[in-house]
């Protein structure tokens, strides 16, 4: 029963991350009509690695960020991170989520592509089931980063980051991440 319950859940999970593309895509469409007020939303893949004890897990990730231009090289952003995809490791299937606030420092360097930092603060979740079992773990770190950012049009850009989430009592969790964004 909790295998076809997480299969379920699995399953659900890739068609929210469908509804959600399609609506961000929708959203962004309209969004090209509307005058730019400096806030952008992103959507992105992190296939992230969590170490500790001697093991690593990799899961995969959905991160959504939605952010507000402060200065032309400053945002504040909140970002959401949850998974699409779990590993698993001899029976037990492992999953993450994450939720956090950045400060983003940004720097054109050539037109139309910038390269950015982000410093904030992450909580974050780790969650094992087996067979009729579960444990987790959850903590709050700082978090860092850098990444690219290069614009397709005026309105869409597409980027590239690598973060460390969370580093704290011999465990770590950090990632790539793959985003297309939209500003609005």
């Amino acid at each position: 029963m909790s295998h076809e319950l997480e299969r379920l859940k699995m399953k659900n999970s890739k068609y929210a991350l469908i509804a959600l593309l399609s609506a961000l895509a929708a959203g962004a469409a309209s969004a090209q009509s509307m005058s730019n007020q400096g806030y952008y939303g992103e959507v992105g893949y992190t296939p992230i690695s969590i170490s500790g004890g001697g093991l690593t897990f990799k899961p995969k990730l959905a991160r959504l960020v939605v952010g507000k231009d402060i200065h032309e090289n400053l945002s504040v952003e909140g970002m959401y991170g949850a998974t699409v995809s779990k590993d698993n490791y001899q029976g037990v299937d492992v999953s993450a989520n994450a939720y956090g606030i950045f400060l983003k420092p940004k720097m054109e360097i050539a037109k139309d592509t910038e390269v950015f930092a982000r410093v904030g603060w992450v909580h974050s979740e780790i969650k094992g089931s087996w067979g009729g079992g579960s444990a987790s773990s959850s903590g709050s770190d700082a978090s860092y980063g850098l990444g690219i950012q290069t614009k397709f049009t005026k309105d869409f850009y597409g980027q590239l980051d690598y973060m460390n989430y969370y580093d704290k009592n011999g465990t770590t969790s950090k990632g790539f991440t793959v985003s297309v964004g939209t500003r609005f």
